[in-house]
């Protein structure tokens, strides 16, 4: 079992007292402005103390993109420049801003200060996602004439803020082997949790005896999200991360557990009967039977097959749905989306339409309104990046791209002859998958995609044969 910090008493004490201060406050009918300004300033203190706890909560919330922090800005100009009239997020976002907040002072007072190389900033891949941002900043100048400081304030919030929150967050603060198994336990609990959801709402969603595994809401809270693909988004990456953690524990029993939990997370992946989640599971299986499971494949050949043969029936299941009126509805939409995406690129093919634009400029095609209703972001990262920054932000994102494939090639040879390299594959594999999923999907600007490419990119160092210096634990 992880590590259990010897303050998480005090932790959970100190949050409860927090939040029973804030609710009396409000009882009273005490103003906003200054309970958010004290707000802010306790968590802030609370999160400096106990950072490492933070990071972990932080990392176990970042799937449940239903559970939003609501707060009325109470005439602070910060959030309402950042914001609007109310701050509308995930909590898990939320707690990420913190962390930032948290890790800057700390590189300030022990790095700057101190010397105290420790605690020196790194930012991975920070060459060629400067360019990224940059090309999302520079769709300002796009011929369609979007509007400047929509543009800008996309460029720096999801785009930026996704890297540092989601990259070089993680990669900072994950600087030993046990913050890097803890954290994987925070996947892992959160990957069974959302499993054991969906496998509740196969049996208990309204109006269905039996269905399509799917975020079940609780106390009309839908935590995972509203359909079958938030569901299985989740569990491509929680299944092999799981898988990961097996190889990084010691004791058997244990191990054989987490086998057990990353097999039951793929096998609800499977039963969202989502056609991205098969592709993706499917791909993960193949790159792992190709490259650390090659032997075991070749020594097992005769029950490789026998689970083929078992898969025979839930394959059928999937042709059938497959060709269900719900499918052809949604290729139908994600149709037409990729051709008002190719129809903004040609309009503005080196700027793009401008970052940020795509669902205002869905809602203005009135074709695809009177078909389905409401407007819809694209359904696929590349599409997005093609519609609203044009080549520039297509020449970015393959820059990115490049230098995580160098990153990882380098990670490859260097931990390939020590103990962790099954791991560091199957972590690497889940990343993978996460990336692959969007693909087709709307969670390119959530934790769901950035955080397992941090987490990753946080392995590749702490599991090197001669790692760098690590923070104290």
């Amino acid at each position: 079992m992880p590590e259990v910090p010897q303050q998480a008493a005090s932790f959970t004490f100190s949050a409860f007292l927090i939040l029973a201060l804030v609710a009396v406050f409000i009882a009273f009918g005490v103003p906003m402005a200054p309970i958010l300004a004290l707000g802010g300033i306790v968590v802030f203190a609370f999160a400096f103390r106990f950072t490492e706890a933070f990071l972990y909560l932080a990392i176990f919330l970042t799937p449940l993109t239903g559970l939003r922090l609501v707060i009325p800005s109470g005439g602070l100009q910060l959030i309402t420049s950042a914001f609007s009239d109310t701050l509308d997020i995930p909590i898990a976002e939320g707690v990420f801003i913190i962390l930032l907040a948290v890790w800057a002072v700390k590189v300030f007072l022990y790095w700057r200060r101190r010397n105290d190389r420790q605690w020196q900033p790194e930012f991975p891949i920070w060459s060629s996602y400067a360019v990224f941002v940059f090309a999302h900043a520079v769709s300002a100048f796009s011929p369609l004439m979007p509007d400047a400081s929509v543009v800008l304030k996309y460029a720096a919030r999801p785009v930026l803020f996704d890297y540092l929150a989601f990259v070089a967050l993680p990669v900072n603060l994950i600087r030993s082997r046990r913050r890097l198994v803890n954290a994987l336990w925070m996947i892992a609990g959160i990957g069974t949790l959302a499993a054991l959801n969906g496998l509740l709402s196969i049996f208990f969603t309204p109006g269905a005896f039996l269905s399509a595994a799917q975020p079940l809401s609780v106390f009309g809270l839908s935590a995972l999200g509203e359909n079958h693909n938030e569901l299985a988004e989740v569990l491509v990456f929680t299944a092999p991360a799981t898988l990961a953690l097996s190889r990084l524990i010691t004791v058997s029993r244990i191990r054989r557990v987490l086998e057990g939990l990353a097999v039951f997370q793929a096998l609800i992946c499977l039963l969202t009967f989502t056609r991205t989640g098969w592709i993706v599971l499917g791909l993960e299986i193949v790159v792992l039977c190709a490259t650390i499971w090659r032997e075991a494949v070749k020594k097992q050949i005769r029950a490789v097959l026998i689970i083929v043969l078992l898969m025979v029936p839930l394959g059928a299941a999937m042709a059938v749905y497959s060709v269900s009126q719900t499918a052809v509805s949604s290729n139908s939409t994600r149709l037409m989306l990729s051709e008002i995406a190719y129809d903004l690129f040609l309009s503005s093919p080196v700027f793009g339409a401008g970052a940020g634009t795509f669902a205002d400029r869905v809602g203005s095609t009135q074709v695809f309104l009177i078909e389905y209703g409401i407007p819809l972001d694209s359904h696929g990262f590349l599409q997005k990046i093609m519609a609203e920054t044009g080549i520039i932000g297509l020449l970015a994102l393959c820059f990115v791209a490049f230098q995580l494939f160098r990153v990882a090639v380098s990670g490859i040879r260097s931990i390939r002859t020590t103990p962790y390299y099954a791991a560091y594959m199957m972590i690497g594999v889940g990343a993978l998958g996460a990336i692959g999923y969007q693909l087709f999907n709307t969670g390119y600007w959530t934790g769901k995609m950035w955080l397992p490419i941090g987490i990753f990119l946080a392995a590749t160092q702490v599991l090197k044969p001669s790692p760098r210096d690590i923070l104290p634990s």
